[in-house]
């Protein structure tokens, strides 16, 4: 089985994939020169690091080119990049929704269309593209009188609706691709990453388990229309 799954560093991602070992593509803040490509970062026995930027498209397409090239087809894509403001404490509000919604949206978007081929490609029985979101995205959520998550609580204008906007990237692509390829949500909820500045009620290994669940775990006819939530029940998917 080969997979993929991406996690958030400053806001740009890292993949990583396993065919008997495991292979991670990472992106550093740092490393301006991986837009447009992708940079081997060093490599174990169990996984090789690379460089990529969520908001450049040839980077994107680039790493999309090296899985190919190196493993022939995808398995499972988890997308979990995202960040939650500008990283520019000076940022307009126009130029913060647009730094959220490049990374959180764009990019996700982007990645799934880069490789939707790869995941075609695959013999696997149970293939998935699994979007990590936040609760925040959920409209009723954002309403409720005695959510601790409200908008009152945690207004986060920009990131609750860039979530919200990959919910339906999700619902989509659930109805485009139905269960050949099954595309699920999962919400791992408040964990101490530096997403949140290492605050949080759960520890990175709480977070992680809903979404292992979501990637490997279950059958396609139980998560179907489904949100995989941060206690690892499903719930109807919906606002």
């Amino acid at each position: 089985m080969i997979w993929f799954a991406d996690i958030q560093y400053g806001g740009h991602l890292e993949l990583s994939s396993s065919q008997s070992r495991q292979c991670s593509k990472k992106w550093r803040p740092d490393a301006r020169e991986s837009r447009g490509s992708y940079i081997e970062l060093g490599s174990s026995a169990n996984e090789t690091p690379v460089a990529l930027d969520l908001d450049s498209d040839e980077s994107i397409k680039a790493t999309a080119t090296y899985i190919r090239e190196q493993f022939g087809s995808l398995d499972i894509l988890v997308n979990n990049g995202g960040i939650n403001r500008s990283s520019d404490p000076n940022a307009t509000l126009r130029e913060t929704y647009r730094a959220v919604f490049e990374t959180n949206v764009f990019g996700v978007a982007v990645v799934i269309y880069a490789f939707l081929p790869l995941l075609r490609a695959s013999k696997y029985h149970d293939r998935r593209i699994v979007n990590v979101t936040s609760g925040l995205g959920r409209i009723g959520i954002a309403y409720s009188p005695t959510s601790k998550y409200s908008a009152k609580v945690w207004e986060l204008s920009a990131f609750r609706s860039s979530e919200t906007a990959l919910n339906m990237i999700k619902a989509v692509d659930a109805v485009r691709l139905q269960k050949n390829i099954l595309s699920i949500v999962v919400c791992p909820g408040h964990c101490r990453t530096d997403f949140w500045g290492g605050r949080g009620i759960k520890s990175t290994e709480e977070g992680a388990r809903s979404i292992v669940r979501a990637a490997i775990e279950e059958s396609p006819e139980e998560l179907f229309e489904k949100l995989v939530e941060d206690e690892g029940y499903f719930v109807e998917f919906g606002c």
